[in-house]
C-alpha cells in the first residue's frame, strides 16, 4: 500500500504518455495476468432509466463471471453509520454555513427526499451536496444495485472495495471552505447540473470515457473562481479513490473470473484504474 501512495504523487511525472488515449473510450475491459481473466465495466452512479440496464457485452461478461466487486455495499448499519456522519453532532448548522438565502433553496430542492427540515438543518455541506444530487422522486434502481441484487440472486460472493469509514473520510476531511463552496455553486447552477447529467448520461451510452471528462473540465473551466475546490474533490473522491481501489481488486482479478463495477470515470486517463494495474502486470483489452 505504500507504493501505491507513493505512486499517486508521481502519476503524471510516470505515467506512460499514451494511457489517456489508451483509456479514453470504453465500458468493458478484459483484464489478464498469469493466464487468470477477470473484467472491470465502467458504471454511472446516476438512478436514470438509460442506464439501469448494463449493456449485453456487460451481462455475458457477468453471467460467466465467479464473484462480483463493486465500490461499496450499502447495508442497514452502513447507511446509518453514513447518516450520521453527514450531520453536525454539535452547535453548529447548515444555514450558519451557507447563509438564510441558500439554505431556503437547500430545503425547497430537497423537497423531494422528505427530509424535516431540523434534520437538514444539521447536514454538513457534503451531506446536503450529496442529497441534492439524489432527490429524485421515485427514481429507478442504479446499475451497481441491480448488478449486486442479480450477483446475490445467483448465490456469488460479493465483495466492496471501500468500507463505509472510508467514504465518510473522503468527504468529511474535505476544507470546510470547500464543502461551501461546491454546495452554493450547486445551488446557484442547477439547471446547468442538470443538464450536464443528462450530456453525462450520453457521452456514457456512446462508451465516450474522455467525453464525459471534457464535459465536465469545460464545465468547471467556466467558473474559476470554484476551480481550486473542485481540484480538492476531484483529488480526493477520484484519484485518490483510483488508487485504493486498484490495489484491492487485485486479490479477486489475479484468481481470475471476477466482475468489477466500477464508476466509469475511474476507468478513464493514467490516474485511472486500468493504467495502475497496467503497472502492476495486468495486460487490459477493450471489449465494448
Amino acid at each position: 500500500m505504500n507504493r501505491r501512495q507513493l505512486l499517486l504523487g508521481a502519476a503524471a511525472a510516470a505515467a506512460p504518455a499514451w494511457a489517456t488515449v489508451r483509456y479514453e473510450r470504453g465500458l468493458l475491459w478484459r483484464l489478464t495476468k498469469d493466464g487468470k481473466t477477470s473484467h472491470v465495466f465502467g458504471t454511472i452512479h446516476d438512478a436514470d432509466a438509460r442506464v439501469a440496464v448494463p449493456p449485453s457485452p456487460a451481462e455475458e461478461a457477468f453471467a460467466r463471471s465467479r464473484t462480483l466487486l463493486v465500490e461499496f455495499l450499502p447495508d442497514a448499519y452502513s447507511r446509518e453509520r453514513f447518516t450520521e456522519a453527514a450531520l453536525f453532532t454539535d452547535r453548529q448548522t447548515l444555514e450558519e454555513k451557507i447563509g438564510a438565502h441558500d439554505f431556503a433553496r437547500v430545503l425547497e430542492q430537497l423537497a423531494p427526499t422528505g427530509l424535516e427540515r431540523d434534520v437538514v438543518a444539521k447536514l454538513k455541506p457534503w451531506g446536503a451536496l450529496i442529497n441534492l444530487r439524489h432527490a429524485v422522486a421515485d427514481a429507478p434502481e442504479s446499475l451497481d444495485a441491480r448488478l449486486v441484487g442479480q450477483a446475490r440472486g445467483r448465490r456469488l460472493a460479493v465483495f466492496q472495495m471501500e468500507g463505509v469509514d472510508e467514504q465518510i473520510f473522503a468527504f468529511d476531511e474535505c476544507p470546510m471552505e470547500t464543502q461551501v463552496a461546491l454546495l452554493k455553486h450547486a445551488l446557484a447552477h442547477r439547471e446547468e447540473l442538470m443538464a450536464l447529467e443528462d450530456e453525462t448520461i450520453r457521452a456514457y451510452l456512446a462508451r465516450d470515457l474522455d467525453g464525459i471528462w471534457r464535459l465536465r473540465e469545460r464545465f468547471i473551466a467556466r467558473y474559476p473562481e470554484v476551480a481550486a475546490h473542485q481540484a480538492v474533490m476531484t483529488k480526493r473522491l477520484l484519484y485518490d479513490r483510483s488508487v485504493v481501489m486498484a490495489y484491492r481488486m487485485q486479490s479477486e482479478l489475479r484468481r481470475g473470473s471476477a466482475f468489477v463495477a466500477v464508476g466509469a470515470l475511474h476507468l478513464h486517463g493514467e490516474k485511472g484504474v486500468l493504467a495502475l494495474l497496467q503497472e502492476d502486470g495486468f495486460r487490459a483489452a477493450r471489449v465494448y
